[in-house]
């Protein structure tokens, strides 16, 4: 009884075990990612703010409109500013998807290892079997029950009833 429990007792400790750590890994990666993920913000948000106050300083320094037109209208790096966002954002993201796949495979193949290994200590006997002694019991016959024999009929009789005809409604 008590390798019994031994055993289970041992099989949830694992079990806790390696959801603890599936748990830690999964709060670590989310942590880490999150952290990436603020610093990417932020990062943008001084460099925009950078761009708008030196666009504003420009602005400011005009004497008169003709040097307001003759301001390039285009700049060029804000659509490679987007892409570059968006390829680091993809970036951390991807980081933080293989990191928990590792996770989850390294957790899978140790309950996997845990299980065949329990498997196979359950599986042998902790001790030979002993010789004892063998009572030969006389094999018990059953007796059929005893009932009347069903006739065999060549043909069945049928039997039909009378059709009811349908209540007609009074108008």
């Amino acid at each position: 009884m008590s390798s019994m429990t031994e055993q289970f007792s041992a099989a949830t400790k694992s079990q806790l075990e390696a959801q603890f750590h599936i748990l830690n890994t999964l709060a670590s990666t989310a942590v880490d990612s999150a952290e990436k993920l603020i610093a990417l913000n932020i990062d943008t948000a001084k460099a925009s703010m950078e761009k708008s106050s030196a666009a504003a300083k420009q602005w400011l320094t005009l004497k008169n409109p003709k040097e307001f037109f003759s301001l390039p209208t285009a700049q060029p790096g804000g659509f490679d500013a987007l892409l570059a966002y968006g390829r680091e954002l993809y970036s951390i993201a991807a980081s933080a998807q293989s990191e928990l796949v590792k996770s989850a495979q390294s957790t899978f193949q140790q309950v996997t290892e845990l299980a065949a290994t329990k498997a196979t200590v359950a599986a042998a006997p902790a001790t030979p079997p002993v010789a004892t002694e063998v009572a030969v019991v006389p094999k018990v016959v059953k007796a059929k029950p005893a009932a009347a024999p069903i006739p065999e009929q060549a043909e069945f009789i049928e039997v039909k009833a009378p059709a009811k005809a349908a209540p007609r409604l009074k108008k």
